[in-house]
């Protein structure tokens, strides 16, 4: 059985599409809204502020201060003082109970500051938090034979004589070890080396935020953000 191909050209596809459309197409289906449209969401969101922010013909013409408090039960307590014109009754007594609570707070912290002095030991102490860190009394204990000592140690051998080893050793802070002598430079290039290697096996994502905490301490210097 010899089956044939017809072959037809561009035009004649076209003419037998048209022919078949108006069979083939669906009507449209048609549109419904609904109460989540956007348009009628927006609509809802709209919400008119309050009479009292809008202005009125006795509104200055310049940017003033509204006041307007929530609505609660009214009381003098609710209107600062500022905002009372002078010829309010409520100034006469209102000015006096601020400047008597001004005096007691006055007071109060005079109170707190000599309590806390050691010239009142009957007083009772405040309740203070526990320190982050042990109370110290800094030493000046250590002469120009020590100062050599820890110069020497440090020089000979530095892997061991750390600065933090150093200050266990002569009941100093290792920054005062850091001031006074240096490591080698030998051992500044071993530290070097170590740290390069570290970094060599960093990804992607953490060597970006390394550089991310370098620039932004840079523009804390200059007083920008990042």
């Amino acid at each position: 059985m010899n089956v044939g191909v017809v072959t037809r050209s561009r035009p004649q596809l076209r003419a037998v599409r048209q022919s078949l459309w108006p069979c083939c197409a669906q009507a449209p289906a048609p549109q419904r809204r609904h109460e989540s449209s956007f348009r009628r969401t927006t609509k809802r969101l709209r919400v008119k502020p309050d009479a009292s922010f809008l202005p009125s013909s006795g509104s200055p013409d310049k940017d003033h201060i509204v006041f307007n408090p929530p609505s609660s039960a009214p009381s003098v307590y609710h209107t600062p003082l500022t905002f009372l014109p002078r010829e309010d009754r409520r100034r006469a007594w209102l000015s006096p109970r601020q400047e008597q609570s001004a005096s007691a707070s006055s007071s109060s912290k005079t109170t707190t500051i000599s309590s806390s002095t050691p010239s009142s030991p009957s007083a009772p102490q405040p309740h203070l938090p526990k320190p982050l860190s042990e109370p110290y009394e800094k030493k000046y204990h250590l002469g120009t034979k020590e100062i050599e000592e820890i110069r020497r140690l440090r020089l000979e051998q530095p892997e061991v004589n750390t600065a933090n080893a150093l200050a266990k050793k002569f009941d100093c802070s290792p920054l005062f070890v850091s001031i006074i002598c240096q490591a080698p430079v030998q051992q500044w290039d071993r530290e070097t080396a170590k740290l390069e290697e570290v970094k060599s096996r960093w990804g992607r994502r953490r060597r970006t935020a390394r550089e991310d905490r370098v620039k932004r301490r840079e523009l804390w210097g200059r007083g920008d953000e990042a």
